[in-house]
């Protein structure tokens, strides 16, 4: 039933804003509530759309509440900004109904006192025609409202990339994200596979970025029995581009120091012609286990994978031709595969490129005379891209090495890509490539 869908997403947000993560709470509580398909879909969608537009919401109810927002219970506070979501973004439901169903909601959570001031506050919104005007803002503090962005973030990106790029990029970033395939090119050409994806009922098509990517229609691709047999893994375009930018040559020894859950991996060795050698990295012994299980899957005989601490030099793994450094980092790019990125502290980003730095130097360390490393991230903060790579170039003896052709209409300068949200339907995302000595 509804109610049993809202009272879950109401109560997830809780969980969420106390400091978990939102697929680990979300999946766990529709799991032990067992909801019916449909209700499962609209507990899912209220709570990662709550999620997505927090900002936004609590920016609405700032100005209809006769109350702060930081003196309501965290409970009143979930329900109304499910109750505004609903209004403006959920047509299916009708404002009688989002009004109604709020009320009930903070009653059903042990708030039955704040009743009259939900269905005021959602009732007053409603009278105001549903407004949801920012043209009273300026700048940085209209793209924040508008378009559900920590301030900072807005401020950050503006500095760095301009007030035009910024606003489609946070535009972007909204809504549901495309579905990428990385067809397995060791067993399967992009139009065999759409063809056998079609025989099973779903849709896919070839994606003009890359010859063998594809964008598909299924939000559950892995349910396919194409997943199964090996015949693809999904991957966005922008990591896609990220392991071509690798150039590995088949025969070759190619390392990813922190390569969990293996998406660049896979790519790479499907382009080696599952020949050569890719030794596949990650910290904890259980995420290299899933890189494993995926190579086995797909049937790539050349991935290696195995548990590795990416900071501290590992004289046993040998040398490598290319090496592929994809650091952690803050994700600002994934923000709406993962909207609670949102709600980061700028603070905790700080620390972030000293450790960056670290893991990518240790990983310079493995390449052969002439070899070639792969810096990238999957956020956009020249902190993080741009200044390590700077370093790099500056401590440790690596120089810009030319992308493949194909690469070069993304590039500024040739060896370096900066990809925002929105410019080829991609995730935001940053790769420079590299190369230790003068061959």
């Amino acid at each position: 039933m509804a109610d049993k869908a809202r009272t879950l997403a109401a109560k997830a947000l809780i969980r969420v804003s106390s400091g978990s993560f939102s697929n680990i709470v979300l999946d766990s509580m529709l799991e032990e509530a067992r909801l019916e398909h449909r209700d499962r879909a609209f507990a899912s969608a209220l709570f990662y759309g709550v999620l997505e537009r927090r900002i936004t919401l609590d920016y609405l109810i700032k100005r209809y509440s006769s109350q702060p927002l930081e003196k309501l219970s965290p409970e009143v506070l979930e329900t109304l900004r499910l109750g505004f979501y609903q209004l403006l973004y959920m047509n299916s439901v009708p404002d009688n109904a989002a009004v109604n169903e709020s009320v009930e909601l903070v009653k059903r959570l042990g708030f039955g006192k704040a009743s009259g001031f939900v269905n005021g506050v959602l009732r007053s919104f409603i009278r105001d025609g549903k407004s949801a005007d920012f043209s009273r803002l300026r700048g940085e503090r209209r793209l924040s409202a508008e378009y559900s962005a920590p301030l900072w973030l807005c401020e950050k990106w503006v500095s760095e990339f301009g007030a035009e790029r910024t606003e489609k990029a946070l535009s972007a970033s909204l809504g549901a994200p495309p579905i990428y395939l990385r067809v397995n090119t060791t067993k399967i050409t992009a139009g065999e596979l759409v063809e056998a994806l079609r025989e099973e009922g779903v849709s896919a098509a070839p994606c003009g970025e890359i010859s063998s990517a594809l964008t598909i229609d299924s939000i559950a691709p892995q349910n396919t029995k194409a997943y199964k047999r090996g015949l693809f893994h999904v991957q966005d375009i922008s990591s896609q581009l990220c392991a071509a930018a690798v150039g590995a040559k088949s025969g070759e020894r190619v390392l990813d120091v922190c390569a969990a859950p293996g998406g660049k991996t896979f790519t790479v060795a499907e382009m080696m012609g599952g020949a050569g050698e890719v030794v596949s990295c990650d910290l904890h012994p259980k995420r290299a286990g899933l890189v494993k299980s995926g190579a086995e899957r797909l049937g790539l005989e050349n991935v290696w994978a195995k548990a590795n601490d990416a900071t501290v030099f590992n004289e046993n793994l040998g040398k490598f031709d290319r090496v592929l450094c994809d650091v952690p980092c803050s994700g600002l790019g994934v923000i709406r595969r993962k909207p609670e990125i949102r709600f980061k502290n700028p603070n905790e980003i700080e620390k972030l490129p000293k450790i960056q730095f670290k893991i990518a130097a240790t990983s310079a360390g493995y390449l052969k005379d002439g070899g070639t490393l792969i810096y990238s991230t999957c956020t956009l903060s020249k902190e993080e891209n741009e200044n390590v790579v700077k370093r790099l170039i500056d401590e440790c003896g690596l120089r810009p090495e030319k992308l493949p052709e194909e690469l070069q209409k993304y590039s500024g300068d040739g060896f370096s890509v900066t990809l925002l949200p929105g410019e080829i339907n991609s995730d935001g995302f940053y790769f420079a490539k590299l190369r230790k000595g003068e061959k």
